[in-house]
């Protein structure tokens, strides 16, 4: 069987702390991260994660603001093993052997919205859990050296100047705590319903509001309070829950209640029922989560995510993928990352 190519998207949102967020740190931190082999993430016995061939790029303008985006590759090094073999006149033959193999996949990080566009490009290729784990290694060793660096540049300032106020690296944790991203897969509204659907029955339904990127959350009213709320308590998270064992909950309210949370890819949703057959089913975001089937798509990673992109604006125009409103922090941090190109 033929592979096919998808492109699977997700919502990037990193924090360093509760004040600062990806752009913050850009520079210091997100950017580098990414750097070509910089780092390399090793799993003992699975292999090597790092990323290949990425590069800073202008995507186009929108309503006048530049659109930016980190595009690369993301490869998995490994080794296939085996033990042995069938052979029809000899039946399980010993035969150790080993393979190295290192399947990939392109993706785009576009900075002005944080949505993530994967495309693994071979079987076995890395997925979107692989990407988050690979980066979030990476931001954590580059931000281990950004520390150091302020430390060093910091103790040295001192020693030209005595009367500056001495810095540990204590207080610079302090300053900048320490990157935590997650990535929650975007869901698509049909394969929403069509999971919905399967469920004869639903018992529970658990909606958690997650942090984010500082985008304003342009769901309906019930959510944005919700969201106001979560900050006034300062909660990392909030989460509201629905369930109705013995009668079942009704399940067009289950959809829409599910599609409007999970459209910005800023909400956790599990639901748990029962199919026509007794059968119990558990289902999150990412068993409803959106793929596009691709025909083809370029070996040229920048190439490859510029028709990644084109093909996001599609979606985007067809209201099949929601969009954050830009604050105008952002616009003007995208501005000046775009100045330095």
């Amino acid at each position: 069987m033929d592979f096919t190519r998808k492109l699977e998207f997700g919502n990037y949102t990193l924090k360093f702390g509760e004040e600062n967020v990806l752009l913050d740190l850009f520079e210091e931190v997100v950017m580098p991260s990414f750097h070509e082999m910089k780092f390399v993430r090793t799993l003992k016995g699975k292999g090597d994660y790092f990323f290949l061939d990425t590069k800073l790029i202008n995507l186009g303008e929108e309503s006048n603001i530049p659109v930016l985006g980190i595009s690369g590759r993301i490869v998995k090094n490994t080794k296939l093993k085996r033990d042995q073999i069938f052979r029809k006149d000899g039946g399980l033959i010993e035969d150790k052997s080993e393979l190295e193999t290192a399947p990939s996949s392109t993706f785009l990080l576009i900075l002005n919205n944080h949505r993530l566009i994967l495309c693994k490009e071979v079987q076995g290729a890395p997925s979107m859990q692989n990407f988050q784990s690979t980066s979030q290694f990476c931001l954590k060793q580059q931000y281990e050296w950004f520390i150091n660096d302020e430390y060093e540049r910091s103790k040295l300032e001192r020693q030209n100047n005595p009367d500056l106020t001495r810095v540990t690296k204590k207080s610079l944790v302090e300053k900048h705590p320490y990157p935590t991203l997650r990535i929650t897969p975007l869901s698509d509204k049909q394969s929403l319903k069509d999971f919905v659907e399967r469920l004869e029955h639903i018992d529970r339904v658990s909606i958690r509001l997650l942090p984010t990127n500082k985008e304003e959350i342009d769901n309906d009213d019930f959510w944005s309070e919700f969201g106001r709320r979560r900050e006034a308590m300062n909660s990392r998270s909030a989460r509201v829950e629905f369930s109705n064992p013995k009668d079942g909950l009704d399940s067009d309210e289950v959809y829409e209640q599910a599609n409007s949370a999970s459209g910005l890819g800023n909400s956790e949703v599990k639901l748990k029922g029962y199919d026509e057959y007794g059968d119990t089913i558990n289902g999150t975001n990412e068993d409803f989560s959106l793929t596009v089937a691709l025909q083809s798509i370029s070996r040229d990673p920048e190439v490859a995510a510029r028709a990644m992109y084109r093909q996001f604006k599609d979606l985007v125009s067809e209201n099949v993928i929601k969009l954050p409103v830009l604050l105008d922090g952002v616009v003007s941090k995208i501005t000046n990352i775009f100045r330095g190109l």
